[in-house]
């Protein structure tokens, strides 16, 4: 095939938009599967490359930080030798457009890392697609026009209200001393990408994708630490308990098939939270009762760019906004890929031999985390109750851990403890709870070691006691 014509810088118009960055990535990475050898990355591999280039991509683009650096991982994965310094080739990768070619090093300089890291986002696949096919097609490069641009494009900017955590929430700043998983939603390959969700940066207008942790996770680590803990006061383990009250306390229960789930008992129910102050704070499923914990735990929030004008107020009171918020980095350098293994024991009769690798996106130590929780209860709440939390908070604090894999040393943090916003009862000291714990330890076991309460009979569908005939006849006279 006779080479079309050598494109310069003039041919562009830097910075790229997002279209004509999907247009020119999509093409130099054909160049690059095009360099791609059976020999090199063996048969099997290379009968699955574009579905394992699809599960590269994401990951590349969010452990580095411009352009150069994401295709020197994507190439030395597949092999490929950019230089053209092999015999085979002997010319430099280029990118292959209708109109002419253009160097591998020259198209990269006119793409935008973050602008990269949209396109690859909004689809993998599609690129992948479109590297792997060999563009027997003349009027493919239409097809890019068709395509929108994936990101919103209202600049907006809301007035803030003066105030952006809620006063009556108590509020931590964690500092991550080691690195830092969260499990997304989807994984990529063997890569476990660090969870993210689409936030609205208020102070630029536009949509971004930025890392967090959710509450629902804090939530479950807190409550297996206050169980746990509300069993060690009283000398049980959770192994020694009836299964269903452990089932209830650890993972919040579930309602019996058949239950009369309409049927409330409020004897049950406020024997319940009197008994287990944990139970208060996080309820859920028990003796066939449903019933609302007091504590809300929210989400642990990136100190970054993207959201500053959520955690100002925690991290930095009373600085100018806009100021602040240029003086945090992107959420986009503030995660790295960590690579783990799985020792193969050749030594150990049926083993598969095989040393096995995986990837896990982390955020880096150093980084910072809003944290904030608050309690509720339509009657108040018990100071009882308040002081299991104080106690809770000073646990979880001394501990020093959460989100995924601490058995392999993530998730290490450290924070001063939580402070009341400027509406927020005081928590008394942790003393009230342990001294309630000592004096009513015996009656504490008794309803933890309860047998489960027979279920409610259930009502007939005419909703009450079936009539005889004679009495239906007698009724009608």
């Amino acid at each position: 095939m006779q080479r079309p014509p050598q494109l310069s810088h003039n041919h562009f118009t830097a910075p790229l938009s997002i279209k004509e960055t999907r247009r020119l990535l999509a093409y130099l990475l054909r160049a690059m599967v095009r360099r791609v050898s059976s020999d090199t990355i063996g048969e099997h591999r290379y009968a699955q490359l574009a579905g394992e280039l699809a599960n590269a991509l994401l990951p590349a683009v969010v452990s580095t930080r411009t352009p150069l650096a994401f295709f020197r991982v994507l190439c030395e994965r597949f092999c490929v030798d950019v230089t053209g310094s092999d015999v085979a080739h002997g010319i430099p990768v280029e990118a292959w457009l209708p109109e002419g070619r253009i160097r591998w090093d020259r198209a990269l300089s006119l793409m935008d890392h973050g602008v990269m890291r949209i396109v690859i986002q909004e689809s993998p696949e599609f690129l992948a697609t479109f590297a792997r096919d060999w563009g027997d097609d003349p009027h493919e490069d239409a097809e890019f026009e068709l395509f929108p641009v994936p990101e919103e494009t209202s600049t907006f900017v809301p007035e803030l209200p003066e105030t952006l955590i809620a006063p009556s929430r108590y509020r931590a700043l964690w500092t991550l001393t080691g690195n830092f998983h969260h499990g997304a939603d989807v994984k990529s390959g063997n890569v476990n990408l660090f969870r993210r969700q689409l936030s609205w940066d208020a102070l630029s207008g536009k949509l971004c994708q930025v890392p967090f942790v959710a509450g629902n996770a804090i939530r479950g680590h807190l409550r297996d630490l206050a169980m746990g803990r509300y069993l060690q006061l009283l000398g049980l383990k959770s192994k020694d308990i009836p299964s269903h009250r452990a089932h209830s306390m650890l993972a919040g229960g579930s309602i019996e098939q058949g239950a009369d789930t309409a049927t409330v008992n409020n004897i049950v129910r406020s024997e319940a939270r009197d008994k287990c102050p944990p139970w208060d704070l996080f309820a859920g499923n028990t003796d066939q009762q449903t019933m609302g914990g007091r504590l809300r735990v929210g989400d642990a929030v990136l100190v970054c760019r993207e959201n500053a004008w959520l955690v100002r107020d925690v991290v930095a009171p009373g600085k100018e906004l806009r100021e602040f918020a240029e003086s945090l980095p992107e959420a986009c350098v503030m995660t790295q890929i960590r690579q783990g293994t799985r020792m193969k024991h050749a030594d150990l009769e049926q083993s598969d031999g095989v040393q096995m690798l995986f990837h896990q996106e982390v955020l880096v130590p150093g980084c910072q985390m809003v944290h904030t929780l608050h309690v509720f209860g339509l009657d108040g709440i018990d100071q009882v109750t308040l002081s299991c939390l104080s106690d809770l908070l000073n646990a979880f604090r001394d501990l020093g851990a959460t989100g995924a894999s601490t058995a392999r040393g993530f998730g290490s943090i450290v924070f001063d403890g939580y402070k009341p916003g400027s509406s927020a009862v005081q928590l008394p000291p942790p003393d009230l709870y342990l001294e309630t714990m000592e004096k009513r330890r015996d009656e504490m076991i008794a309803w933890v070691m309860s047998a489960p309460l027979a279920k409610a009979p259930k009502p007939s569908a005419g909703g009450g006691r079936k009539r005889s005939k004679s009495t239906e006849s007698e009724a009608a006279l």
